[in-house]
């Protein structure tokens, strides 16, 4: 396994006559601690001399096994995008057989980098996320005097978004963001609320009527002692709406209506969408559900699994490069999955064969 060549691309800032340990070797002594349970710069140290015998047995390790404070360094000078595009590239070539998937895009605010006394003042970062795959197809940081609505076409000019599903929340539903999917080659599903007050309010009275030509489906799911019916409706037909028409190609106006049944009572909730796709109301209803799999099987299990909002790291780069390695670590538990999660994280720590099988996917 010559595993340090992945990382060739990422350029080393240090000096030559300075350097004691390969770049190539820390980046693949992280992510070989991350799978493993580290969490931070002090563990992936203590992993890496744990386990010095078995890391000198493919990476090169002149110096052994650097300090923590080294890590904190290279992290902390990395080139974050360089870094990036290791993870996505990586899913692009899983991809490339692929002829059409949906992508969602949704971020994410690193909680730990939170400065003292403000609120809301921690990195956010947007991702791109193929569902059925559950492969990060790109990031993007937003920027501190801005939102996720300016990051987003950023991020959308990274991606080859020819035949994709592009599925995004209300922050993204404008007119630039959904030209800019069509002009790409894919197909835009934008959620609709109040903050397009006129879009918002005309979609909601169409779909409101009981009209014979609009295409329906419910289903019933029964979970955890909660029933919730989802009744999905669709209209093509948009030639006696205005507001539609000012989105590029929109063909398709969705109302999808959730009704929870539990203990505590019947809640509902309706929410509105337009898409330049036709597509049947079941057809929609899975799209809708599957673009909440960003939030459930990347930023949950970031949270839960990775425990990435107590991470306190926050100089320079290192949050972000920290962040790609969580992807990574995520991402190569997904693609060889066999067990839950935290017990692969577990036995990839317990067994250094099953570990090396595992890196050996990336």
């Amino acid at each position: 396994m010559d595993l340090p060549e992945i990382f060739s691309e990422v350029p080393d800032f240090r000096l030559n006559r300075k350097k004691r340990h390969e770049l190539g070797d820390i980046l693949v002594l992280v992510i070989c601690a991350v799978l493993s349970g580290a969490d931070d710069f002090e563990s992936i140290e203590l992993y890496g001399k744990s386990k010095l015998s078995l890391l000198q047995s493919f990476l090169s390790l002149p110096n052994g096994i650097p300090s923590h404070d080294t890590i904190n360094r290279v992290f902390r000078y990395m080139d974050k995008s360089k870094f990036g595009d290791c993870l996505v590239k990586w899913s692009k070539e899983i991809l490339s057989s692929l002829e059409s998937y949906q992508i969602n895009i949704d971020g994410k605010v690193l909680r730990g980098t939170d400065k003292k006394g403000a609120k809301k003042s921690g990195i956010c970062i947007v991702s791109a996320w193929a569902t059925e795959q559950n492969l990060v197809l790109g990031q993007s940081k937003v920027d501190k005097k801005s939102n996720e609505k300016t990051a987003i076409p950023e991020l959308l000019e990274s991606l080859n978004l020819k035949n994709a599903l592009v599925s995004i929340d209300a922050m993204g539903c404008n007119v630039k963001i959904a030209n800019q999917i069509v002009a790409g080659g894919g197909d835009y599903l934008l959620a609709l609320k109040k903050n397009n007050k006129d879009l918002h309010e005309e979609v909601a009275d169409w779909l409101k009527r009981d009209r014979t030509d609009f295409d329906r489906y419910e289903k019933t799911d029964a979970t955890g002692g909660r029933i919730e019916r989802r009744r999905t409706t669709v209209c093509t037909d948009l030639d006696f709406l205005l507001e539609p028409k000012k989105f590029n190609n929109s063909r398709s106006i969705i109302q999808v209506e959730s009704i929870r049944e539990s203990n505590e009572g019947i809640t509902t909730d309706i929410r509105y969408y337009i898409s330049s796709k036709v597509l049947s109301a079941k057809q929609f209803h899975e799209a809708v559900k599957n673009h909440w799999q960003i939030e459930n099987n990347l930023h949950w299990m970031l949270d839960v699994v990775f425990k990435e909002d107590n991470n306190l790291t926050k100089k320079d780069n290192a949050p972000e490069n920290l962040a790609t390695v969580r992807k990574i670590c995520l991402q190569l538990c997904y693609q060889n999955k066999d067990m839950s999660i935290p017990k692969m994280r577990k036995r990839a720590a317990w067994d250094d064969e099953y570990l090396l099988g595992l890196i050996q996917k990336f």
